[in-house]
């Protein structure tokens, strides 16, 4: 009998285990227990926007007329809801970040959430000048140097150790001087395409509605580009 208790005891344990905890009802929680988690990224091949709903009980699923919306520059994007990492996440693709972000809950049974604006870093068109002789590498891209975003470089080749820094300010021109562009191989000189990433990143926090003043919205955002340049050694 008690080799029996052991071995329920066991197979309880085991089914515990494998259980695994399934979304909280929208519906379930207050408006003002709700945390909204955003993240967006603009690589200059379309854009993706993902926004994850959770509460002090869980992960939330949308539900009974609950209704998310999001919009950019004044017009909607279409949400689909998808699972990632067995959670649901409200996912908008578009062709570029071109715009603020404005955020919409719509709720029956407690208080909605009307046009909440997140602001998104501005567009990066980023262009490089071609190398010749001993010139540097001079970038330009569209300013914005009153921008509350982080302005990030690196240059990667083949040929080359790769070069990160950031930059101190977003005043649209930069040049990397030929020495900066350290060779892996001295003794072999010769033709090497370079890629030169510019990348904007910003966060954003405040509480999601009055009267709460906890911390509610929470957004992360990048936006980068890319470009080829030949060098040689």
């Amino acid at each position: 009998m008690k080799a029996r208790a052991c071995s329920l005891g066991l197979l309880a344990l085991a089914a515990l285990a494998g259980c695994k905890d399934e979304p909280v009802r929208s519906t379930d929680v207050s408006t003002l227990d709700m945390l909204f988690s955003l993240d967006a990224t603009d690589e200059g091949n379309g854009a993706t926007v993902r926004v994850r709903i959770s509460s002090p009980v869980g992960d939330l699923r949308l539900s009974d007329g609950d209704t998310l919306r999001l919009g950019m520059g004044g017009e909607p994007l279409a949400l689909r809801e998808v699972e990632e990492d067995a959670r649901p996440v409200y996912l908008a693709e578009v062709e570029s970040l071109s715009g603020d972000l404005t955020l919409d809950l719509s709720r029956r049974a407690d208080r909605s959430i009307v046009g909440r604006v997140i602001p998104v870093p501005p567009p990066i068109g980023l262009k490089a000048e071609p190398l010749m002789g001993d010139s540097p590498l001079k970038l330009t891209w569209n300013a914005a140097p009153e921008g509350n975003h982080v302005l990030g470089l690196v240059a990667f080749g083949t040929c080359i150790k790769p070069l990160s820094r950031t930059l101190p300010n977003d005043v649209g021109q930069y040049e990397i001087s030929q020495a900066e562009l350290t060779p892996l191989d001295p003794a072999k000189p010769g033709p090497c395409p370079l890629q030169v990433t510019l990348v904007r990143t910003a966060t954003f926090q405040e509480p999601i509605a009055p009267p709460a003043t906890q911390i509610g919205l929470y957004a992360w955002f990048m936006v980068s580009r890319t470009v080829d340049v030949s060098w040689t050694p």
